[in-house]
């Protein structure tokens, strides 16, 4: 018989199919599989939708500390001489394991990089022979391995291996490969060259998408900035031309184009991207008048000289008369970007889940979360170029006095110079794996068509061995600097704590969801007597003991008060027994809609099955509270960017339950038309999902003029019950300024029927939960349907006949290529048959692609996306 919480995830898959969102019904139906890998109704679901279910669901990782309490133990079959070879290679393989993450957690500061290259590389190879030799029996017992062990890493080779052989085309990813690493009849079917086909179609639908996110930010160090500096420059250098005028303009995103054609020009806009293209064509159309716009062509080819003007955000060799931007200068500096928080040492969560993807730096007006590395070394000149000319020199050496310290990201400062003398700059990071040492550390600064990088001379020493396997979202990041979340958090744990203790020496608390353990050790912190976390992903409950062990060292947490990390869904972990259960529950499951993660449930089943009757809840209460905006893209130069509306937030372009969208970031032009009200609230560890209305009608206060076209809502979690005053919001500081932006930015939801809102007047909008606890929906009370996703913003011009085919035909590409990478994934056979090998090429190819994007034909996002899905926790080939 299905239990209680099966049930949940099967009636849920059948709710979101039954709305159209296969992509939510595939991801709560894999969920459930991961909190009940046996389950029989489950299991018959995928199979009768042909879901594939990934190897980290299906096979249940080895792992040396793993317990009854993961319930995935099995009986081992009688003993033969073959059972008894298997369970040799079985310890075998749990040796090597072993001694490869010995290795990578150990000091390498004694260690040349060939040395600890070599080393690593036959670790490695034990490991996957072992692996070869226990196979049948780990894929029989669901035992639990660590399968990131086994990928094709991120070193210091990686990049210059990789630009050694980018002038050889698609015919570079055979080349980084060594002999038979893939079977060459797969190459093109589910090989190397289907990764690419995949990531090139991938591409073209992330093209309009990823634009729009970029076209959406505004203030300094922005495209949005650089866009407008290059557009007035443009037309300057027009205005003062004798002749012919003439413009080429490299990128489409039109706005240069529309200052150039104002000025008189004639002007092309190059941009090979079709979807870009169109839209760059639509926004000279809507800017332009008649006139100018038949001056104007966008093509997909490089077109010829002479130009009076060519306006460019990258070199292309061309000798011209007038270059805008003039002359780009990089500067590079070494830096420390590791994680710490409230005293505590983070860095495990750097050395283990950092990747291949470019960093943005924070400006002097960023998000309170945003990254800001320490500088370590002052920034020097790496690069200064004529864009107009072919450059002297592709590499610049530099070698920096890092005293004692160690580097964590090399800083490049990228400044775009215009002819006038105005200029743009920006930052961003690279991380170093491993850690870069001193007193001197020579790197050499390196740049192409698409790309500026750094590469590690061979004689610089690492403080870790320098090695990475895994990545985690921005995101996660953002979250783990969140200033306002730990301080908030630790002062409800310091409250409830005492008050525990005003009746009772013990106080045990339980974490779920503990991710890097930093509740659980300001729990200990506070005065808790016994801590347990409880962490699904294996590798970051891995992770969070590295981080305990850090500070437990450097006595940032009593050294003898017990904290155990269990690897498991708490729903799967026994009912306690009265003696055995908590006296305090914390959790922070919240998302930007406040409901995200199962909150309501995983409190309520966690606090009723494991925690004493009075025990509190961290949080105590939830509460919504909401806003009716009119929300569009900004201009940029004051030109008109709405043919990239239909495209921004990116999640309008999916089934997302909800738009994620953050206020905060200065992202997007967000009229707040209403005064904020209460949705509702809920009492955490006592409320269930039926908890909250399924229907209700509110009425916003106006205060401005406008024509709402979205609800954004946040939360508003009181942590504390015993003191009220501790609250948590992800709210937009312009509405409540009681601490800092948080990492959770808000969310959103379209109206299908824009709503008019008047100042002192109410507007009415109607809220209904389509499902449990995951998705809000609001409408007008007269409104009804789907929204039309391909429509301008509220009261903008339609657009033209031709853009509204490309927008109408968006949705059947997607359909295709969702189609297309389910039925030919790459690697299919090899996931399938768990063989490393040839999982590892695809990955190595994966880790090309991201560094080299734009010489491969891809757009980065694109690129980022295919490598998460190869190198994200928990699983291979998820893109």
């Amino acid at each position: 018989m299905a239990s209680g919480t099966e049930t949940y995830y099967a009636e849920a898959y059948e709710d979101f199919r039954s709305m159209g969102l296969q992509g939510a019904a595939s991801q709560v139906l894999l969920e459930g599989l991961a909190a009940h890998a046996d389950s029989a109704p489950l299991l018959e679901l995928a199979r009768r939708d042909a879901i594939e279910v990934p190897m980290g669901v299906r096979v249940r990782f080895w792992e040396s500390q793993s317990s009854s309490q993961d319930g995935y133990g099995a009986k081992a079959p009688a003993k033969g001489p073959a059972v008894q070879d298997l369970e040799k290679a079985l310890q075998e393989f749990q040796s090597a394991q072993e001694a490869h993450q010995k290795f990578l957690e150990a000091e390498a500061s004694a260690h040349s990089w060939p040395e600890l290259r070599q080393r690593e590389l036959e670790l490695r190879k034990r490991a996957v022979e072992a692996f070869g030799r226990c196979k049948p029996l780990i894929l029989e017992r669901r035992l639990e391995i660590r399968p990131e062990l086994l990928r094709a890493p991120l070193t210091p080779d990686t990049w210059p291996e990789t630009a050694a052989v980018l002038h050889l085309g698609d015919e570079a990813l055979r080349k980084l490969l060594p002999p038979g690493a893939f079977d060459p009849l797969l190459w093109a079917k589910e090989g190397p060259g289907r990764l690419l086909d995949q990531a090139r179609a991938m591409s073209e639908l992330d093209a309009l998408p990823a634009r729009a996110q970029q076209l959406a930010q505004r203030g300094p160090g922005t495209l949005s900035e650089l866009l407008a500096l290059v557009a007035h420059e443009t037309a300057a250098l027009v205005s003062m031309s004798d002749g012919a005028k003439r413009v080429l303009v490299l990128g489409g995103h039109g706005v240069s184009g529309v200052f150039a054609a104002r000025a008189g020009a004639e002007t092309s806009v190059w941009e090979p991207a079709a979807d870009v293209a169109a839209a760059a064509r639509e926004v000279l159309r809507r800017n332009l008048r008649p006139e100018e716009f038949e001056r104007c062509s966008v093509v997909g080819e490089l077109p010829t000289g002479p130009w009076s003007v060519v306006a460019v955000d990258r070199w292309h060799g061309l000798g011209v008369l007038g270059v805008v931007p003039s002359r780009l200068r990089v500067h590079v500096a070494l830096a420390d970007a590791s994680l710490a928080a409230e005293g505590f040492d983070l860095s495990a969560m750097d050395r283990n889940f950092r990747l291949a993807q470019p960093l943005k730096v924070a400006g002097p007006a960023s998000h309170a979360t945003a990254l800001q590395p320490k500088l370590l070394t002052e920034l020097l000149p790496a690069f200064d170029v004529d864009l107009s000319q072919l450059p002297e020199l592709d590499t610049g050496s530099l070698s920096f006095q890092l005293g004692g310290g160690s580097a964590s990201c090399a800083v490049l400062e990228c400044s775009l110079e215009m002819p006038s003398g105005a200029s743009s700059s920006l930052r961003f990071a690279q991380w170093l794996p491993g850690g870069v040492l001193g007193p001197t550390a020579a790197v050499q600064v390196r740049r192409n068509d698409c790309r500026i990088w750094v590469e590690c001379d061979s004689t610089v020493r690492y403080r870790h061995p320098p090695f990475a396997f895994m990545s985690l979202s921005d995101w996660y990041f953002e979250m783990l600097r969140d200033g306002a979340r730990h301080q908030l958090y630790e002062r409800a744990l310091q409250v409830e704590i005492a008050k525990v203790k005003e009746t009772s020496e013990q106080c045990a608390v339980l974490d779920v969801g503990s991710g890097d353990g930093i509740l659980s050790l300001m729990a200990l912190r506070a005065g808790a007597t016994k801590g347990l976390g409880v962490e699904y992903v294996s590798q970051i409950a891995r992770a969070s003991q590295q981080v305990i062990a850090a500070n437990r060292v450097k006595n940032a947490v009593p050294k003898d008060v017990p904290l155990e990390i269990w690897c498991t869904d708490v729903r799967g972990v026994k009912e306690m027994a009265l003696a055995e259960r908590f006296d305090l529950l914390v959790t922070e499951l919240m998302d930007a809609s406040g409901l995200g993660e199962n909150l309501i449930l995983l409190t309520e089943s966690s606090k009723r099955r494991l925690c004493k009757a009075d025990a509190k809840v961290i949080p105590a209460v939830l509460r919504l509270k909401a806003v009716l905006c009119e929300v569009r893209l900004p201009d940029i130069g004051g030109v008109n960017m709405d043919a990239f509306w239909p495209f921004w937030p990116v999640d309008r372009t999916s089934d997302a339950l909800w738009l994620g969208v953050d206020l905060d970031k200065g992202e997007g032009d967000f009229q707040i038309l209403t005064e904020p009200i209460e949705l509702f609230s809920l009492e955490l560890g006592k409320a269930d999902v039926d908890a909250i209305p399924t229907k209700a009608s509110y009425t916003f206060p106006g205060k401005a003029e406008g024509m709402a076209n979205m609800v954004v809502w946040w939360f508003e979690a009181q942590l504390s019950e015993t003191d009220p005053s501790v609250v948590l919001t992800n709210a937009p500081t312009a509405l409540d300024g009681r601490h800092s932006a948080t990492c959770w930015g808000q969310a959103a939801a379209e109206l299908p029927t824009h709503a008019e809102v008047s100042v002192g007047q109410g507007t009415e909008i109607v809220m209904e939960l389509a499902f449990g606890d995951h998705q809000l929906k609001f409408r007008t009370p007269s409104g009804a349907g789907v929204q039309d996703r391909w429509a301008p913003p509220p009261q903008a011009a339609g657009f033209s006949e031709e853009y509204k085919k490309v927008l109408e035909g968006f949705p059947a590409r997607q359909r295709r290529f969702a189609e297309e990478a389910k039925r030919s994934p790459p690697g299919l056979t090899a996931l399938r048959a768990a063989e490393p090998e040839p999982v590892a090429a695809l990955q190595r190819c994966s880790l090309a692609l991201a560094l080299f994007p734009g010489s491969f034909g891809l757009e980065p996002n694109a690129a980022q996306r295919q490598l998460a899905g190869w190198y994200a926790v928990g699983g291979e080939g998820r893109s």
